[in-house]
């Protein structure tokens, strides 16, 4: 079962709010399952607490082994719990349920001879103190605490009325102020862990965009730097092929001079749209460089298919008509491009450069054009 996400222990990921039930359940059960070995334990060594225990017992001796047994089942089954909930993140839900509601009837078993037979002052407080822990440790999960608590929570009822025939309107006064504690508690921690539940989402929103806006280009709405270099990191340590289109804006100092800066940025962020389009898959990715330069990532692609790309940007613009009365190669905007694939690179920085030559080339040769390296 892992939740661990990044360098630092503790960090997690909940998918949705389920993930977060099991992650609870995963830290609450150790501590759940202390308390019924604790409690099992020492009904098991109670001859050893107090002396000569089971001596003073006159009724119901013969039942003694099997209260041991049930001690022993307890332990067992607690100890399950405990490790089904923390390593068997399939099985945790399902088979956490039966473990929970056979321990609850056995406790149950348990005091009824510890109650109404054998007359123990312990027998109450320990049916509390159990309800109590479970509230404390599945009060996030209705169906398993109920499981737990409601074999108990009827136990208490009928035993009270039982040994309380002429007060049974006094004790039932104190089993109705008892379920009203346990659903009061249960309400408020529930909202706490609601609350919990709808901050973190709020976080993981806020990291979201945070991340979004660390890793985007504010202008043209593309990947920045930043990230393509990440993306191209991981790609070569992967060991995954890829081919990678530089292109620069032909003259857009000479654009920026005519229009005007403004101007200037609505044309890359048009030309971002273009390249946006022109690609083959959301796998591809498009990336402001620099300036007037873009970059365009595409997996497992040859330079046969990034020529095609790169055929699909040229038409994509000149459909698109962007006046640029100021170049020197057309009335429209066009651009540049060098390809690259990224065999036989072990850096970004070889690759970047591979690509740069060719796109050095294609300026050379009288640009609104794309050239290959070598």
């Amino acid at each position: 079962m892992k939740y661990r996400v990044g360098n630092r222990r503790g960090d997690v990921i909940w998918r949705d709010r389920h993930d977060m039930v099991r992650h609870a359940l995963a830290l609450s059960m150790p501590w759940f399952t202390f308390v019924n070995l604790s409690f099992a334990l020492m009904v098991y060594g109670r001859n050893l607490i107090f002396p000569h225990f089971d001596a003073a017992i006159h009724i119901q001796q013969q039942v003694l082994p099997l209260i041991d047994g049930v001690m022993c089942a307890i332990m067992v089954a607690s100890v399950a719990l405990s490790i089904v909930c923390y390593r068997f993140q399939a099985l945790s839900l399902s088979l956490s349920m039966v473990l929970l509601l056979a321990i609850g009837l056995m406790w149950s078993y348990s005091c009824y001879y510890f109650i109404v037979w054998w007359h123990l002052p312990s027998g109450w407080p320990l049916m509390v103190i159990l309800m109590l822990s479970a509230l404390a440790a599945l009060y996030y999960h209705p169906r398993a605490l109920l499981l737990f608590l409601f074999p108990l929570w009827v136990a208490a009822l009928v035993f009270g009325t039982w040994l309380n025939p002429g007060a049974r309107g006094h004790f039932l006064l104190m089993w109705i102020l008892l379920t009203a504690t346990l659903a009061g508690g249960w309400y408020i921690l529930q909202r706490w862990f609601s609350e919990a539940w709808y901050r973190y989402q709020e976080n993981r929103l806020l990291i979201a965009r945070l991340d979004l806006l660390a890793h985007q280009d504010a202008l043209t709405g593309t990947a920045n730097r930043r990230a393509m270099e990440s993306y191209l990191n991981q790609a070569l340590t992967r060991q995954q092929p890829f081919a990678l289109v530089m292109l620069d804006v032909d003259h857009f100092k000479q654009y920026n001079d005519h229009y005007g800066h403004q101007a200037g940025d609505g044309c890359l962020a048009a030309v971002a749209r273009v390249l946006a389009s022109s690609v083959r898959a959301p796998a591809d990715l498009v990336a402001r460089y620099g300036g007037e330069e873009f970059v365009v990532i595409l997996p497992e692609a040859s330079l046969a298919e990034a020529g095609q790309v790169a055929d699909r940007i040229q038409a994509s613009l000149q459909a698109a008509a962007l006046p640029h009365v100021a170049s020197q190669v057309s009335d429209q905007v066009t651009v540049s491009m060098g390809i690259a694939v990224s065999e036989g690179c072990h850096t970004v920085a070889q690759v970047i450069s591979r690509a740069d030559r060719a796109l050095y080339r294609a300026k050379q040769q009288g640009r609104n054009q794309w050239q290959t390296e070598g």
